[in-house]
C-alpha cells in the first residue's frame, strides 16, 4: 500500500466523523492513514502530510463507532491478535464508553469472529495488560505463544519478573526467546499451561 501511494498517490478517501469537541475521528481507512503517516515521517514530503477524507454526518453512540471501525479495518485485514486486543484496550479506556473491561468488550467488538478467535483476543488483552510496555514488539508474538504465556501468568510477581526480563530484549527474536523460556519454565515447574 505504501508503495502504491508513493507512486500513484491516495486513490480512495478515508472516512471520518466529528467526535467530541469537534475533533475528527477515523472510521474507515486505518491502513491508508497509517501508510500516509509513515510516508510523511520517512520522506518529510508535504504531499504525504494531508489525507483525502469523506466526512460522515450524523450522530452515533461511541461503541457503535468502534464496532464500525473494527468491521472495516480489523476483521477484513490480516491483523495480529495483539493489534485486535489493543483495539479493545483502547476502547475500554475511552471515557465515552461505559464498559471499562477490555476483555468484556471483545465480544461486542468482534462479534463477527468465531468464539475461539475471540478467546485468543481475550488472552492477548490479558497479556498486553499484564506486561504493558515490557512487551516491546507485541505484533511479533505468535498466536500460540501469546496464548500459552497468558495462561501461564498466574501471579503479579510472575508478570513483574517477566516484564523485567522483556525490558532487556533488544530484538523481537530476543523477546520471543524470553517468552518461550517462560512457558517452558512454567511447564517444568508443574504450572498449568494449555496450548491451543
Amino acid at each position: 500500500l505504501k508503495s502504491s501511494i508513493r507512486e500513484r498517490g491516495q486513490k480512495e478517501p478515508v472516512e471520518v466523523y466529528v467526535g467530541p469537541g469537534g475533533r475528527y475521528q477515523l472510521k474507515k481507512g486505518w491502513r491508508r492513514f497509517t501508510a500516509l503517516s509513515q510516508l510523511h515521517s520517512e520522506t518529510g514530503e508535504d504531499v504525504f502530510a494531508t489525507i483525502i477524507a469523506r466526512i460522515e454526518p450524523g450522530e452515533g453512540d461511541r461503541i457503535s463507532r468502534y464496532v464500525d471501525m473494527v468491521e472495516e479495518n480489523v476483521v477484513r485485514e490480516d491483523l495480529t491478535f495483539a493489534e485486535m486486543a489493543q483495539v479493545a484496550i483502547t476502547a475500554a479506556q475511552d471515557d465515552e464508553i461505559e464498559e471499562v473491561d477490555p476483555a468484556e468488550l471483545v465480544n461486542r467488538l468482534y462479534g463477527a469472529l468465531h468464539k475461539t478467535k475471540r478467546s485468543y483476543i481475550r488472552n492477548f488483552v490479558f497479556l498486553l495488560t499484564a506486561l504493558g510496555d515490557g512487551l516491546k514488539w507485541p505484533k511479533a508474538v505468535a498466536r500460540n505463544l501469546g496464548v500459552e504465556v497468558a495462561r501461564a501468568l498466574n501471579t503479579a510477581d510472575q508478570a513483574d519478573a517477566l516484564r523485567a526480563r522483556l525490558q532487556e530484549c533488544a530484538t523481537p527474536e530476543d523477546q520471543g526467546g524470553v517468552l518461550v523460556r517462560f512457558v517452558a519454565s512454567q511447564k517444568s515447574s508443574g504450572g498449568t499451561v494449555t496450548s491451543s
